[in-house]
């Protein structure tokens, strides 16, 4: 059952998805792109993306988009990142916690449920994410519910320079899948040879996240073409997406590269 669920959240002719992720607001509140959720939803599903990244919340105010056969697969974030006490702030990751259930997204018809694993914070913290993690991923054997996990090198302990280190990034990805992930939501190391080593040790589909708004519309670009060469299945991206002046044609743009095999030149004319 999980595998007809993880072919859900994957494109059928492809193999490969555009993964939107709309869950920011739930840990950056009403942070700028996604003060609109509903619109921003409604938009993805015209777009016919693969599928969405979302917490319960949002999916409540949204889940009448969804009932259409051909409406994309839901994956469920069922965590917290505590990175301020004062909402709209952000100082650092100094907490941890499970928001959702599996039952609960068995319950609403969610594909997957995705948590994130963030490595450099203090040692307490760091072990209840994993403990909790680990609780998660075996409720979601039991329901037969995959599992994405997102490896994020937020913590302090990690510098600026390291955070898309390939040993460190090789490295979380194995605890991540030793926990029991299925699906790795992962940084790009940066270069094909480091990226596609880590795919092809990892055997569990990998889609790269986009991180923080990106000046440059050719490098986030080349950076999916890379990584779709070195192995990737697709991307997960969020700000890149629903803070680009042009959100239709972003998503045309990626799933030109990620569906078609497309190169970045081919793609970028409609973005200029």
């Amino acid at each position: 059952m999980k595998e007809v669920r993880i072919s859900r959240i994957f494109n059928s002719k492809s193999s490969r998805g555009v993964i939107i992720a709309v869950d920011h607001g739930l840990f950056m509140g009403a942070v700028e792109g996604l003060k609109k959720p509903i619109e921003i939803v409604k938009k993805l599903i015209e777009n016919e993306v693969d599928a969405i990244i979302m917490p319960l919340g949002a999916f409540k105010l949204t889940k009448e988009f969804f009932r259409k056969k051909e409406a994309p697969a839901r994956i469920l974030t069922a965590d917290f990142i505590l990175l301020s006490n004062v909402p709209g702030n952000f100082d650092t990751v100094s907490g941890y916690s499970l928001l959702s259930s599996v039952e609960q997204a068995a319950k609403w018809g969610f594909d997957a449920v995705k948590v994130a694993l963030i490595w450099g914070m203090d040692k307490k913290t760091q072990l209840t994410n994993v403990k909790l993690i680990a609780d998660l991923a075996l409720k979601c054997d039991q329901w037969e519910i995959p599992l994405m996990v997102e490896t994020l090198l937020w913590g302090e302990d990690i510098p600026d320079d390291k955070k898309t280190d390939p040993k460190i990034i090789e490295n979380a990805c194995r605890i991540a899948i030793e926990i029991g992930a299925d699906i790795l939501k992962i940084p790009y190391t940066g270069d094909m040879e480091s990226f596609s080593a880590i795919v092809n040790n990892s055997q569990v589909p990998i889609v790269i996240l986009g991180g923080p708004k990106m000046s440059s519309d050719r490098n986030i670009l080349q950076m999916v073409k890379d990584s779709i060469n070195a192995g990737a299945k697709g991307v997960a991206f969020g700000r890149n997406v629903w803070q680009h002046k042009k959100m239709d044609e972003i998503i045309t743009a990626l799933k030109g590269i990620v569906h078609l095999g497309k190169d970045v030149d081919e793609v970028i004319n409609k973005l200029k």
